[in-house]
C-alpha cells in the first residue's frame, strides 16, 4: 500500500462508521453513543492529519508498518456486512494504533 492508498483507506473507513448499521449498534445496546461518537471522531482527525500531511512522510510510515496496518484494514471489510460490532471494534483498535504509529512517525494532528 502507498500513502495514498492508506489515506483513501482511512477515509473510507471513517466515512462507513456514519453508516446505519454501526448507529444500530447503539441502539441494540452493543456499544454507547459516546463510544461510537468518540471513535468516529477518532478516525476523522487521523484522516485530517493524514490530508495535511506531506506524503513522502506517510510513506515512510506505511512502509514501516504496512503489514499490521492491512491486518487491522482487511478485518475491518470483512466485517462490514456479515459483523458489524467486529468491525467497529476493528475501527477502534485501527484508531488506537494508527494515532500511536502516527506520533512515533512524528506526524501530529
Amino acid at each position: 500500500m502507498d500513502a495514498s492508498g492508506f489515506i483513501t483507506l482511512m477515509g473510507s473507513v471513517s466515512a462507513t462508521l456514519k453508516n446505519p448499521p454501526f448507529q444500530s449498534l447503539v441502539t441494540d445496546g452493543s456499544i454507547s453513543q459516546g463510544e461510537l461518537d468518540g471513535t468516529r471522531s477518532d478516525l476523522a482527525a487521523v484522516y485530517a492529519t493524514l490530508n495535511k500531511t506531506p506524503r513522502d512522510k506517510i510513506e515512510a510510515m506505511v512502509a514501516q508498518f504496512n503489514e499490521q496496518l492491512m491486518g487491522h484494514l482487511d478485518k475491518i471489510v470483512d466485517g462490514w456486512g456479515s459483523d458489524t460490532l467486529g468491525a467497529f471494534q476493528q475501527a477502534q483498535i485501527l484508531a488506537g494504533y494508527v494515532t500511536t504509529i502516527m506520533a512515533k512517525s512524528g506526524l501530529r494532528e
